[in-house]
């Protein structure tokens, strides 16, 4: 990065030649998100160079190539992803899996990070105490209580559908 940013420059920069920036995104990538993003690129690219010398002509020009160098960059980037359609994608949890994750998603987010941690990732409590910055003794009794609330709201729920 260069060593001093003049933030008026790049504020010049930011409000001239964003529209432009999209503009020329867009044509390649057909999203405005990928647009935005390729635009952030740019703009770290810019304020990379030494940019203060160049004269406002000089200063599109570079601009300009940068977006579609940055925009050539995506496309290949992205023809090289293997697009898989989402009908062809086999589930990644059971029916009865997904309801259990439904309902852990549902508990309030003390016991859903530990169940989360615990049981999806393989986490044990010690590196789960480590991770949330609190006492294994909270973590445990974490886990303790939503076990409890996850059962009773599963129990429930079993009960109501006989």
């Amino acid at each position: 990065m260069a060593k001093n940013i003049d933030v008026n420059l790049i504020n010049h920069i930011v409000n001239t030649y964003s529209d432009t920036i999209l503009r020329i995104s867009y044509q390649y990538t057909k999203s405005v998100y990928d647009a935005q993003d390729i635009a952030q690129d740019v703009f770290l690219a810019v304020m990379q160079k030494d940019i203060s010398s160049l004269s406002e002509e000089k200063l599109k020009a570079y601009i300009i190539r940068a977006t579609i160098n940055k925009s050539n960059d995506f496309h290949r980037r992205r023809t090289r992803r293997k697009v898989v359609s989402l009908e062809d994608v086999e589930p990644v949890f059971t029916t009865e899996e997904q309801s259990v994750l439904d309902e852990v998603n549902r508990l309030p987010e003390k016991y859903r990070n530990v169940i989360y941690l615990h049981y999806y990732e393989g986490y044990k409590v010690n590196e789960i105490a480590d991770i949330l910055g609190v006492k294994p003794s909270t973590v445990s009794s974490q886990l303790n209580r939503a076990r409890a609330k996850l059962k009773d709201i599963l129990t429930e729920e079993r009960y109501e559908n006989i």
